[in-house]
């Protein structure tokens, strides 16, 4: 009995020399004998199904290489006991030696659900809610003086008001805010249809096998026993697999191209779970709206006794100095332009899902130059 050293762990090998036909005669194994010696048939003779796969180790983040097969969830082998070899002639079904499923994951399925349909309220032209006497003239300067606030009612239509009384010594000055031009808000006309639906996305499934460090001629190589590339069954490759979303190998100074796994299948998600993700309801707002209105003033309670009369938009008010000695008691206003424009709704786009899960990186050898 010979002990092999594998990469992680050790294998009891069995006949230590290749010693039957189609095995390359008698000698010691290399990567593509090393199984086929030890599998024989009834009458003693060996099958002369030999195979193996030199590959460069992993970087360190890697895991050790695995078989990895990709496709539809509903096509995915259920267990590695599906991962067989058959022997040319018989049509034997023989399992693939130490494989075990280390792996299950799913990719990101494109997005396929709808959003909701966005719309925005209507915008409005609102009247000046702030209006403020001075006891002096503060128009100029900026003082301030004792200030007095004259405030029209919530949702003031410019009927005749009477927030109070004024008296002349505290009118040195008057203050109107500007119109207000109160924005739309986004809102959902229409929700999307429930339940929301999700694409359908591929699974990668890997099995382990065996692997051992002292079979290959090239420096740092690993051989991948019974895992030959021209007797992968349909879907199967040479693969390994990684923590995260990261790059893959690459060839540097001169190294066996069909030897490195630089071929990045993508990032699959071990637990993964997604989440319908949509662009969120916005308003923009009008180019082009007007809102101005004639503020008047009133000496008297009752919007008959004019003190003054101003035009004010949405984007300032006005300073004015009545004459000394007026009191101030009531307000009127009436609107000279009421166009608040109209507001176009944005979003409600898809976007990729949102994706909870552990990441893995599948890196296989090149498919077009796996070795023979």
């Amino acid at each position: 009995m010979r002990q092999r050293r594998l990469a992680g762990h050790w294998l009891l090998g069995f006949g230590g020399v290749a010693a039957a036909s189609g095995c390359g005669g008698a000698g010691a194994y290399d990567c593509a004998e090393a199984v086929a010696c030890e599998i024989w048939n009834d009458d003693g003779t060996s099958n002369g199904y030999c195979w193996g796969q030199c590959v460069h180790a992993p970087p360190d983040s890697f895991g050790a290489p695995m078989l990895v097969w990709t496709g539809p969830e509903a096509l995915a082998p259920a267990s590695c006991a599906e991962l067989v070899r058959v022997v040319p002639g018989t049509g034997e079904r023989i399992p693939f030696g130490g494989s075990t499923r280390s792996l299950f994951a799913r990719a990101v399925p494109e997005p396929a659900h709808d959003c909701p349909v966005c719309a925005c309220t209507a915008p409005a032209c609102a009247l000046p809610q702030t209006v403020t006497a001075r006891s002096i003239d503060a128009c100029g300067d900026g003082s301030a003086g004792t200030q007095t606030s004259f405030l029209p009612p919530a949702g003031w239509d410019g009927s005749c008001v009477s927030p109070g009384t004024v008296a002349a010594e505290q009118l040195g000055s008057l203050s109107i805010g500007p119109a207000i031009w109160e924005p739309c808000t986004p809102i959902v006309a229409e929700e999307p249809p429930q339940p929301l639906s999700a694409g359908v996305g591929e699974v990668a499934v890997g099995c382990g096998g065996v692997v051992e460090d002292e079979l290959c001629p090239g420096k740092g190589e690993l051989c991948m026993l019974e895992q030959q590339p021209a007797h992968l069954p349909e879907g199967w490759r040479h693969c390994i697999v990684a923590e995260g979303d990261r790059g893959c190998q690459q060839p540097e100074g001169g190294a066996d191209p069909r030897k490195i796994f630089s071929d990045k299948l993508g990032v699959f998600y071990v637990n993964l779970v997604t989440a319908p993700a949509c662009s969120p309801c916005t308003c923009e707002a009008p180019a082009m709206r007007r809102c101005t209105a004639h503020v008047v003033a009133w000496e008297d309670g009752a919007c008959s006794d004019m003190l003054v009369g101003i035009d004010v938009n949405e984007r300032e008010g006005i300073c004015v100095d009545p004459v000394s000695g007026s009191t101030l008691s009531s307000l009127s206003a009436t609107w000279l332009s009421n166009e608040p424009g109209t507001c176009t709704p944005r979003g409600g786009e898809s976007r990729n899902d949102k994706v909870v899960g552990d990441a893995k990186t599948v890196c296989c050898l090149p498919k077009a130059l796996e070795a023979p």
